[in-house]
């Protein structure tokens, strides 16, 4: 130990001599730890800690599948969530739920909440215990009885001051009463964002054999101890098999029961991504060693006569490994300390890049695994890019360091290693360089993606109303109604309109019926994605009329059942062009017959990278409805200028509605891209920097050697060779180093593009275009780093050069 501080003192003295190389060695190490600190904190909080669940890997997603037309994950119905529960020998427990928003009076602004209806089931399944209070009671669970609610840790915190009184507290949830019953633990919150639970009462109706096809619950369940994920896919397909036999619609489409990990559903498609990342990341930490060690060798190399006179004095090769491994170490430790600081600032920063596109955002932070991470991350930086610099240095020999010394020349050996460094890292830096350029093209491709509207120019917001003020469709038409009056007559205002459902987010999707047509016996028809909206809102958000007409106001109550379909459902069930005046019926507990009134261009409503689906438009006027989205066109200007506007009005009509979520709608359309923005942003950040760092380490080696052979430059200008010819000579020795790195890097390039196939949009993972402008970019910039040393050369006076030696 003593000898080891003692190595440590001497190593920190011999760094404050050299002030310069060690605030590049240390910046390059802050930069590479850093940033794989926080991207790591990024990737533990979203996919290395476990859910807040007892044995999570237990937990899975139950869903209907139907293989054969691509339909997968489909939510299910009371009567499939019922069968799902006979199955004993495949799950320990099964629960339902569904979510909804409510409008919690009562305090001082009405509040905005989103509520889980959930079986009693559910938390049980879950393996979670209430903090305070009880659970649902199964007799909770029907109609009349249902008027119980259990707090997340958040509302019961933000709301309620975390007041253990509020058990037995009645809250107003849409007018009604409910009474609290519980308080959930901290952290625990499924499916993300909910803020309050109530019991799941489904009618009788809704039980019904005749509903089989209603589906629109979320099915989770825990599988039995011992029973694996394959073994229950087979039980259940000798399940579906059953119910094939028993109820010829399952056979239609070749209909199985999906399975899918708690932990896949939730993290979604944002897996790959952030294993990427952190492998990019550690790319640019790679590049970062590499330049630090080729400073270490260089800095070897001005120490060999030092070094070789300690040798002769009896210091053997361990002794001297050990001193610079130490010296090595410290540069890490102190580059470990100020990467862990911009980690601090670096997850932030993703966090706010991400906003709520990430899933389990909120337990992103560094935490004790993270702080372990860096300090492991800097030991072994410290011993990768030291360990090659310490053999090379206490291989050294007196007499050879004096023979050097008097040629003014680098060992050979030590001129290797760092051109070898430098090669590598081009490599690695181009490998970024592809990524990043891969992603931006697919970025690029999904902005130039025509969603179908106009988002310019709209501003958007939500609003729910209570459920007791507004039980009617009579009483939500006249608030509709009035509310749109109120806005359209608003200076600045072009137009306005209601919808259930805004663009790029949520889904909701019906089986239906077509009227006169029957289903062949291996035909299935794909669930269509339902819309309500007010008259105006397609023309408001920019849709585009192919055929017959628009909503009017007068397909209102009591009128004959109108829809708008788009052009993709129009082609599917209708290719010889006759969809208008046809009629069709969903499979909703409301269902109608209702006539396609107009047909519209296809519009991007699910997802900008996903393909066009099946889309119906009701009129919110027949229909009704509580949890609302408004949209609103201004004519000139900003739209986010109209929000106080907004909520006056709404305010003046009825002071019991929140209005929430207002926002621009170019802005939900951004976020719809967040992690293909994240991606392409990260990765041309890392490219960037490992860019820089390469170019950097060129620079150094060409001008290291330069340096040494200023004896030889000086013979060469001397017996008569050109300014030129000396430039061509510099250049051709950084250039070569850097088309091996290149080559290198395109081969390494193929494996990553291998592994990017899944996550573009737009284009190929083996785009040509992109290898051959990052090579062209890389080699621009690697002559560049070259001919600035170069021309250094080409100013060497002979004559001061021969004088010197």
């Amino acid at each position: 130990m003593e000898t080891l501080l003692q190595d440590a003192r001497y190593a920190l003295r011999s760094l404050r001599k050299s002030p310069g190389f060690a605030l590049v060695a240390v910046l390059a190490l802050a930069l590479g730890i850093g940033a794989n600190s926080a991207v790591f904190s990024v990737v533990n909080g979203v996919l290395l800690r476990p859910p807040p669940f007892a044995e999570p890997e237990r937990l899975v997603d139950v869903s209907n599948d139907f293989g054969r037309v691509g339909r997968k994950g489909l939510t299910s119905s009371v009567v499939e969530y019922r069968e799902y529960r006979e199955l004993p020998s495949v799950f320990a427990s099964v629960a339902a739920f569904s979510d909804d928003d409510v409008t919690l009076t009562g305090l001082d602004t009405p509040r905005h909440l989103r509520v889980v209806e959930a079986t009693a089931s559910f938390l049980p399944t879950l393996g979670v215990v209430p903090a305070l209070g009880r659970n649902f009671t199964e007799g909770e669970e029907t109609p009349g009885n249902d008027k119980v609610v259990m707090l997340t840790d958040q509302t019961w915190r933000t709301h309620f001051s975390r007041d253990a009184g509020v058990l037995g507290r009645t809250l107003q949830l849409d007018g009604e009463p409910y009474t609290v019953v519980g308080v959930l633990p901290s952290g625990v919150a499924h499916p993300a964002g909910a803020d309050l639970y109530r019991p799941f009462a489904p009618s009788a109706d809704l039980a019904s054999e005749d509903k089989r096809e209603t589906r629109f619950l979320e099915v989770l369940a825990r599988l039995k101890p011992g029973v694996t994920m394959a073994a229950a896919a087979q039980d259940l397909a000798r399940v579906s098999q059953s119910l094939a036999e028993r109820h010829p619609k399952y056979a239609q489409g070749r209909r199985t029961i999906g399975l899918k990990s708690l932990e896949d559903e939730v993290v979604g498609d944002v897996r790959g991504t952030l294993w990427l990342l952190l492998g990019a990341v550690g790319f640019v930490l790679m590049v970062a060693c590499g330049s630090v060690a080729n400073l270490l060798l260089a800095r070897a190399a001005a120490r060999e006569r030092e070094v070789s006179i300690r040798a002769a004095l009896g210091a053997g090769r361990g002794r001297l490994m050990a001193q610079f491994l130490t010296e090595s170490l410290v540069l890490s430790l102190v580059g470990g300390v100020l990467g862990l600081l911009l980690a601090l600032w670096g997850t932030d920063l993703l966090l706010a890049l991400v906003g709520d596109s990430l899933p389990r955002a909120a337990e992103v932070r560094l935490d004790v695994r993270s702080l372990l991470f860096t300090g492991g991350l800097s030991l072994f930086s410290g011993l990768l890019f030291g360990l090659v610099p310490a053999l090379q240095a206490s291989r050294a020999d007196l007499n050879a360091a004096m023979r050097e010394g008097s040629r003014g020349t680098a060992g050979s050996r030590s001129g290797r290693l760092r051109s070898g460094l430098v090669v590598g890292q081009v490599a690695f830096a181009l490998v970024l360089l592809v990524g990043a350029g891969l992603f931006g093209k697919s970025l690029l491709a999904l902005v130039s993606v025509d969603p179908g509207f106009r988002p310019e120019g709209v501003l958007t917001a939500q609003l729910s109303l209570p459920g007791t003020s507004y039980a009617t469709p009579e009483r939500q038409g006249a608030f509709h109604r009035e509310l749109l009056e109120r806005l359209t007559s608003l200076p600045g205002v072009e137009s306005a309109g209601l919808t259930n459902l805004l663009p790029l987010g949520h889904s909701m999707t019906f089986g239906f019926a077509i009227d006169g047509r029957t289903k062949g016996p291996d035909e299935v028809w794909p669930a269509v994605q339902f819309r309500t909206v007010s008259a105006d809102y397609l023309r408001t958000l920019g849709f585009k009329l192919r055929q017959g007409r628009w909503l009017e106001a007068s397909d209102g109550a009591g009128a004959a059942g109108a829809v708008v379909i788009n052009k993709t459902f129009a082609d599917a069930y209708w290719p010889q062009g006759n969809a208008l005046g046809q009629r069709l019926k969903l499979n909703r507990p409301d269902g109608e017959w209702t006539t396609v009134v107009g047909i519209v261009e296809d519009a991007r409503e699910w997802a900008l990278d996903k393909p066009m689906v099946p889309m119906a438009y009701y009129s919110l006027a027949q229909l009704g409805g509580t949890n609302l989205a408004l949209a609103l066109r201004v004519k000139a200007g900003s739209p986010e200028q109209l929000r106080s506007a907004v909520e006056s009005e709404l305010r003046a009509l009825d002071a019991d509605v929140p209005l929430f979520g207002v926002a621009p709608l170019t802005r939900l359309v951004d976020e719809s891209m967040g992690n293909h923005r994240l991606a392409a942003l990260l990765m041309g950040l890392f490219a960037g920097t490992a860019l820089l760092l390469a170019s950097l380490g060129l620079a150094g080696v060409i001008g290291y050697s330069v340096a040494q052979r200023t004896r030889e430059m000086g013979i060469r200008m001397a017996l008569g060779a050109a300014k030129s010819e000396v430039l061509a000579l510099v250049l051709r020795q950084g250039m070569k180093l850097a088309g091996l790195g290149v080559a290198l890097g395109l081969v390494l390039s193929l494996g990553l593009a291998h592994l990017l196939r899944t996550l573009l949009y737009g284009v190929a993972a083996y785009d040509v275009w992109t290898f051959v402008g990052v090579a062209a970019l890389l080699g621009g910039v690697a002559l560049l780093a070259t001919w600035l040393p170069a021309r250094r050369a080409t100013r060497v006076d002979p004559i001061i050069a021969l004088r010197a030696e």
